[in-house]
Parts: structure tokens; C-alpha cells; sequence
């Protein structure tokens, strides 16, 4: 079996998927191969190649994209002012409200590909579009891929992913799943009848590597240990939501080997995950540069919390510059790690907060349930849930120009027909959603009586 494996690995990493790569513009496999290569080099000669990518990210931005070429202008810098990101500190931070002010056309810049819109909830809540081409799509894939080849996984073999696409079949999607041996389930349902039946697929087909958000992977690992799961996996990778202590404890107590957390933005960034070797994250330092701000703007000492700024490496149709995601992070210190990667690090990433609500049917909504619904009203800015009961949800949602009651009535089935069928829903427009006293904003606040949880929790 690990032959056929190896067999059909190689076919895939050398003929198919390069093959895939010229048919739809993307030369996912291609840079996958050098990053297999640049992660062993020197500190040195990365932050050379980043640099110089940083240079072209900077010219092209300025020469093609109004709304940069205003910003340099306005703050009296010039592009060839920017050589390292130390003088990124010369320009202002970029928000997703400046973005949108000139959404699209000054924001945006052809390329050469077909363009495509993306929309993303985000940390912060608010409903956000950018526009990607293939080359894109596939800068960010390649470090995604290399991510999981830190955990174990080799491409071709069969591994679980759990995940929020509505609609799977019938497209590209259903036949990446075919030749890369994914069986996908959707997060959506995480009731004990859902898990039963992928933990049985699993079973059947022996599959070793299982990925998706961090909190659906915790209700996978507590009822396979109800179920009596004796088998150990080969690689088990979040992302998405936070990774709780209690959340990994229980992953790997139950699949028997680490956890490894991946860090990216539907923006179209992978910023950074975890080797396995330390608890640290590396920076995938030839996408993206981060930088660590207060709430002034200043940089924050290495084991401060900071605000996350983030200026992609590969402008693509959309460049982000000095972009705020409204993620918080720490940077840590610099040492080398023990893996031998020259990759930067990153602590932690403390930013991604979530919770999760309870239905009387005994489902599990996680945050991504809400993200995943919400980026399709683009007439949403952004939203809350709380839940004080276990038969009802209040959404507070913040709405643009175009939101009326027939959006309304759209968002509550929408949720109802993805696996809140028995929940009530009480959704209000509010003028703003308050942050936390430590600068975050809560998708998902669970408000039930310790005493209805835990008796949830027995019932379900």
C-alpha cells in the first residue's frame, strides 16, 4: 500500500497537478518545489530574496494601483524609499475601511489572468472582498501544501478535511477531492450522527491525516473517544479558529500524535504554522512580512501582544500593503529552531477568538458555521451572535446600502437549512459592534447557564 502511495504521490507532485497548474494558471506545483528548497537556507540569503520581493511588490503597487500610488504620494515617500521592511514604517497603516472606500477600481489592477472576487468575514467581523487570479491562488496554495508536508502528509494520500464549502460537488473542488483522495465533510454538522459517520469513513478506508478547524477537530477527537478510538493518525492540522490548550489536549491525546496550527487570511495570505518541532509558528517569510503594532503604531517588544500588519509579498490583482487584518500576535524571540528552517518566527497568534453555539438537536454551530454564511450577504458588514438559551440566538448585524428584509429572511434560512434548523433566530441591525477591552472582536458569545451546557453536553 505505502508503494501505491509513493507511486501515486509522484505522479501527482510531477505530472498531473503541474499539468493542472498550466491549465488553469496557478504554478502551485512549481513554486512548491522551491519552497521545499528555500525554507533550508540561510537567514541571510531569505531576507535578501524577501527583500527583493518586497521592492517589486512596492513598484508594481505604486505603478498600477491608484490607491497606493495616492498613499506614497500623500505621505511624501517614494517607491525606491522602500528597500526592508524596516521602511515599511514610513507609510500609514492600511485598513479594510480605506480599502473599501476605493473598492474596486482604485484598489484593483489587471494582471494578465481572469479575475475573481473573494469574500471573507475575517477576524474582525466585517465582510470584506478581494480580488485574486489563479497566479495568486497558487502562491499562497504552495505555502499552504508545504505546511502540511511539515505535518506528515505527502500529496496523494487520503486524509479527512473538514470545512465550510457549500457547495462541493459539481466543480473544480469535487475534482481536486477525486485525485487527491480528500474525503471532505462539512463542518457545518457536528452532531454526534455527523461525527459517527465520518469517523466510520475513516475506519473504512483507513485514512491516517485529518485537518480543519481547530474547534470541529476537538468534537471529532471527544466522540471518537466516546466511540473507544484506539487508532493513531499520521497528521492532524488546524486552522481557522483558535487552538485552545483543552482543544489540543484532547485532539491528541485521542489521535495520538501533534497538532499542527496554520495561521492564514481569506485575504490571501498563509502567514505562518508550526513546524511540530517547538510550539512556535514560522513566518512563511518569502509571502508575507509581519509586523507587530500597537494601538498607536509602534512596534511592541518580542513577547508583547501586537496588532498584526500584514504586506504580501505578491501583489496580485489586489495588492495589501501595511494591511491590517485585526488580528493580535505575538512575535517572540529569534533564535534558530531545532527543525533547521531559516523561516522568521511567531509565538503565537492570539487573535482568532470564537465560541461555540448549542442546538436542542445536538449540533455544535462553530464559528466558522456564521463566517461561512455571512460572506455570502455582502450587503453584511459584519456581525455578533449570542447565545443565553438553548432554543435561541440574538444576531447583531451591522448593514450596508442594498441590505433589506428579504436579506434578512435569506440569512435566517440559509442558517436554518445548514444545520440551525431548530434554533430561533432574532437578528437586529445595530450602528457598530463593540470590541473587547483588549481590542478583539467576538463572533460568537455563549451565554448559556453552566448547568444547561453541562447538560447539553451529557445529552449530546
Amino acid at each position: 500500500m505505502k508503494t501505491v502511495d509513493s507511486a501515486w504521490s509522484w505522479f501527482l507532485r510531477n505530472a498531473a497537478l503541474p499539468a493542472a497548474d498550466a491549465a488553469l494558471g496557478q504554478s502551485t506545483m512549481h513554486r512548491l518545489r522551491f519552497l521545499n528548497d528555500a525554507q533550508w537556507w540561510s537567514v541571510d540569503r531569505l531576507h535578501a530574496e524577501r527583500d527583493r520581493l518586497l521592492r517589486d511588490a512596492i513598484a508594481t503597487a505604486y505603478g498600477s494601483v491608484p490607491f497606493y500610488r495616492e498613499l506614497f504620494d500623500h505621505s511624501g515617500v517614494k517607491p525606491t524609499d522602500i528597500r526592508a521592511p524596516r521602511d515599511l514604517a514610513r507609510l500609514p497603516v492600511v485598513t479594510k475601511q480605506m480599502l473599501l472606500a476605493s473598492y474596486p477600481k482604485g484598489t484593483t489592477r489587471p494582471t494578465g489572468q481572469k479575475t475573481y472576487e473573494v469574500r471573507t468575514s475575517g477576524s474582525t467581523g466585517h465582510n470584506f472582498a478581494v480580488v485574486e487570479d489563479p497566479r495568486t491562488r497558487g502562491w499562497y496554495l504552495s505555502s499552504f501544501l508545504l505546511s502540511l508536508e511539515w505535518a506528515g502528509w505527502q500529496v496523494g494520500a487520503p486524509h479527512m478535511q473538514t470545512g465550510m464549502t457549500l457547495k462541493r460537488g459539481g466543480s473544480w473542488r469535487a475534482w481536486k477531492d477525486q485525485i487527491l483522495r480528500c474525503h471532505y465533510v462539512s463542518a457545518f454538522d457536528l452532531d454526534d450522527a455527523h461525527l459517527d459517520l465520518a469517523l466510520d469513513d475513516m475506519e473504512r478506508h483507513k485514512i491516517e491525516h485529518l485537518w480543519g478547524y481547530a474547534a470541529s477537530l476537538y468534537y471529532f477527537a471527544r466522540r471518537a473517544r466516546e466511540r473507544g478510538w484506539n487508532r493513531r493518525l499520521r497528521s492532524l492540522v488546524t486552522w481557522g479558529d483558535n487552538l485552545y490548550p483543552h482543544y489540543r489536549a484532547e485532539i491528541e491525546g485521542v489521535f495520538g500524535t501533534k497538532v499542527i496550527d496554520t495561521y492564514g487570511i481569506g485575504e490571501g495570505i498563509q502567514v505562518s504554522a508550526q513546524c511540530g518541532c517547538e510550539g512556535h509558528y514560522h513566518v512563511h517569510t518569502l509571502d508575507t512580512i509581519v509586523e507587530y503594532l500597537d494601538d498607536d503604531g509602534n512596534p511592541v517588544d518580542d513577547n508583547k501582544p501586537g496588532n498584526l500588519i500584514l504586506t504580501r509579498l505578491h501583489a496580485g490583482p489586489m495588492p495589501l500593503i501595511r494591511y491590517r487584518v485585526g488580528d493580535v500576535g505575538i512575535r517572540g524571540d529569534q533564535t534558530p529552531c531545532a527543525c533547521g528552517r531559516g523561516f522568521d518566527r511567531m509565538q503565537s497568534i492570539e487573535g482568532r477568538d470564537t465560541d461555540v453555539v448549542l442546538t436542542p438537536s445536538g449540533n455544535r454551530l462553530i464559528v466558522e458555521f456564521f463566517n461561512g454564511i455571512v460572506d455570502d450577504f455582502p450587503a453584511i458588514e459584519c456581525f455578533q451572535v449570542i447565545q443565553e438559551e438553548l432554543e435561541s440566538i440574538q444576531m447583531s448585524i451591522v448593514v450596508r446600502e442594498g441590505y433589506d428584509t428579504n436579506t434578512r429572511s435569506s440569512l435566517i434560512e440559509a442558517m436554518k437549512r445548514n444545520g440551525a434548523s431548530d434554533l430561533r433566530f432574532d437578528v437586529e441591525c445595530v450602528p457598530e459592534i463593540p470590541l473587547t477591552p483588549g481590542g478583539k472582536r467576538r463572533y460568537v458569545i455563549n451565554r448559556l447557564p453552566s448547568e444547561t451546557r453541562n447538560q447539553a453536553k451529557r445529552r449530546f
